[in-house]
């Protein structure tokens, strides 16, 4: 089946992920690694931090307790400890985290564009052959907020579906038919770009091909998509970024 369409995640493909800011913090704050990110997943669906991408609730005081409440769970703490085999009880206290310290760290440090993908989006629009989407987990910032401009990313694609606007997120499944619908593609007709394994997995279960973005080096994914689109996407002046010497 010929490619029709590209969709592409923004947090960790389009931008650089927030994953950075919260390793940082863990080891800032003797968290072990990984320790946060288990946390969120765990308490989905009904998580303030799922909640908040639904649109649910505003990016206020409540999200921000609620945030912290989530990430201090004892349950919670005491699950990922035994899924990794670390002892528990005094040995292991539960870490204090400051939700709308990390959650304002994790927005600034997840700004910055992922200059190969960028490039690649570009380069697919001049082709003129691909329909260009993004599929995104994002937040409804407070008027005013200097984040509210989300990046100037509109632009680059034909169709923007955000999990704030439409009151669903991935990996949920409505989510991605709705982005099919939009481009009025087939599940096999597209390939999507993500950083997260669970979004990619619910992608393929659906159909969708799939492109896993790696979190240092995001150029690889472009090489990927080289491949299944069999388009050149990367200049001979990155050629030092697609050789691995750089590193985003």
């Amino acid at each position: 089946m010929v490619i029709k369409a590209c969709i592409f995640d923004i947090g960790g493909v389009c931008v650089l992920s927030p994953l950075h800011a919260i390793r940082a913090y863990e080891t800032e704050n003797s968290i072990p690694s990984g320790y946060i990110s288990y946390a969120i997943v765990a308490s989905s669906p009904s998580g303030s931090w799922d909640r908040l991408e639904r649109g649910e609730i505003p990016m206020d005081s409540t999200f921000y307790t609620g945030l912290t409440s989530d990430l201090t769970s004892p349950e919670t703490w005491s699950s990922f400890l035994r899924s990794r085999n670390l002892p528990s009880g005094a040995a292991s206290p539960l870490p204090h985290i400051d939700g709308e310290t990390l959650f304002r760290r994790m927005m600034t440090e997840s700004r910055a564009p992922n200059p190969p993908v960028i490039a690649a989006i570009g380069k697919l629009r001049a082709t003129g052959r691909y329909k260009l989407a993004a599929l995104t987990n994002d937040y409804q910032f407070p008027s005013g907020h200097p984040f509210a401009d989300n990046l100037g990313l509109r632009g680059l694609f034909d169709v923007f579906v955000s999990s704030n606007e439409c009151r669903m997120r991935k990996p949920e499944r409505g989510i991605y038919r709705l982005v099919l619908e939009r481009l009025n593609v087939a599940p096999g007709e597209a390939v999507f770009l993500d950083d997260l394994g669970l979004n990619l997995k619910a992608a393929r279960e659906l159909g969708i091909i799939t492109v896993r973005v790696p979190l240092e080096e995001t150029w690889r994914a472009v090489r990927e998509l080289e491949g299944v689109l069999g388009e050149k996407l990367l200049d001979e002046e990155d050629e030092d970024l697609a050789g691995g010497k750089a590193r985003l």
